[in-house]
Formats: C-alpha cells, structure tokens, sequence
C-alpha cells in the first residue's frame, strides 16, 4: 500500500492553468482528453472564460451558468484575474452566441480557498449584464438543499469543456468537448490523492477519457431522474501532473458542500 500511494500521490495537474500560487501544473492547451464532439444547445450552461492577469498572462478556463447574473468556476482560475471575456452559447470557442468582456470582474473567491492544498477550489462570478436566455444559453440547476448528504458515488456523469484532447496536444481546442464517465467514491479516489476530502468528488477516468488542462472551472453534471434534469454536482479541479490519460481520477469540488455559500452569496438556492 505504501509503495502504490508513494507513486501516485503528490504531482498534481491544474485541470486549466498556469498555476502562480503553487506551480501544481501545466499552462493552457488542448480539449477534453478522449471525449466526444459536443452538438449545438447540448451544454447551453458551459461557458468559456479568457482571463488576463498582471504583466500580459492569458488563461484559459470553464464556467457553470446557474442563473441570469452568477457562474461557478473553479477558484484557481479566477484568483488574480484583472479582466475576464465571457463566453456563452457557444460550442465553438470562438462563436459564441453572446460574448461580455469586463475589467476589473466582480470575483467571489470562497473565504476558505487554499491555493497551495486547492481545499474549497471554488468561486462566484457576477456578470456586468445579463445572460440572453435560449435554447443556446441556459442556467444549470444546482442540487436542492434536501441532496447535500448525497455522495453520489458510482452514478454516471459528464464533463464538458475545451480542454486537451492528449497529453501531446499543444492548441486549445476550437470545439467543445464533453466525456461520460462514472463517479468514483472518495475511499477510492484516495488512494491516488492523499488529500481528497468530502468536500471533492472523483470521476473515474479507465481508458484515458478524462478532464484535462483548459478544462478548469467546467462543470461535472447528473441527470437527477427524481426531477428529470440535469444537476451540476462538481467543478473540475486537478488531476494528475503524469498526464490526463493515465487512468488516474480526475478531482472535482463537490458543489453540495457550498450550498449556503452559494444561495449567501448570489440567491441561487433550491430547496
């Protein structure tokens, strides 16, 4: 057992950025790792964000719509954000169907966020306008109050995003991505990462179809049969600095363990 969590714990990757804080992984590249071409509306909640920070740096990163005003991004992504350019409706990356750019963005880190262990990887952001609702741009429903003990484990999920295609990839992509994969408890997914706590959740990646960089910030989405929608229960994270088709999990935040601080913050709450 110590052998097999001294070669697969530490190194992790950043699943979107350059990371200045701590320098957990690679810089910006590539598409879902292994997943399939996205259709026209299919994620109508994805959103892609260009974000400058100091001295001319570019990332890119995902987002989550949960409402007319308010995202849900991973925190790393966002943290010394200057400028953000908003991109929504869009499956090309570059055709959006509305595009915001903002200086000086309205970021919510959450009060807790630790950029050196990622705990509490999670933040808000305020758009400048509102969002054009249709069938291409379109809130995703967070988990009700009542599901914040649920684990989720083993249920199947999807990831979306931009993110790499491979390990090898060397360009964003154009098109968005989107892999289905099953949850992975906790009591598995800590054998490759010491850390994972209650408020992650894994998905398991067999086969090489994972989130990879550019993907940060995405959302991991069930379709709830109890209520006949799809519900975004995770927010893509880190993974593994080896690679994202190695097989190991992919690390998400666990959305119903920020509920209140959610509904506190931007008045999205579900019962």
């Amino acid at each position: 057992m110590q052998i097999r969590l001294a070669l697969v714990s530490l190194l992790m990757l950043i699943q979107g950025r350059s990371f200045n804080c701590l320098d957990l992984g690679h810089g910006i590249d590539g598409r879902i790792s292994g997943g399939k071409l996205a259709e026209a509306n299919q994620f109508p909640y994805q959103v892609g964000l260009s974000i400058e920070e100091p001295n001319d740096l570019f990332s890119w990163c995902g987002a989550s719509l949960i409402s007319e005003r308010y995202l849900l991004t991973a925190a790393h992504c966002v943290e010394k954000a200057v400028a953000i350019t908003y991109y929504l409706g869009g499956v090309l990356r570059l055709a959006p169907r509305q595009l915001i750019r903002m200086t000086k963005p309205e970021v919510h880190l959450h009060p807790d966020f630790d950029c050196q262990t990622l705990d509490n990887d999670i933040a808000l952001l305020r758009l400048p306008e509102d969002a054009i609702i249709c069938d291409s741009i379109r809130p995703i429903r967070l988990p009700g109050i009542s599901s914040r003990s649920v684990s989720y484990d083993y249920v199947l999920a999807v990831a979306s995003g931009w993110g790499r295609m491979n390990d090898e990839s060397t360009a964003i992509s154009d098109t968005l991505r989107y892999v289905a994969r099953f949850v992975e408890s906790n009591e598995d997914c800590i054998y490759c990462y010491t850390n994972i706590k209650y408020s992650n959740i894994c998905m398991d990646t067999t086969g090489g179809q994972s989130t990879c960089t550019g993907d940060s910030g995405g959302p991991l989405i069930y379709n709830d049969p109890t209520q006949n929608t799809d519900v975004l229960i995770g927010i893509t994270s880190y993974g593994k600095k080896s690679g994202c088709t190695k097989g190991f999990p992919s690390v998400f935040t666990r959305v119903t363990s920020y509920l209140d601080w959610i509904g506190e913050v931007s008045g999205v709450i579900y019962s």
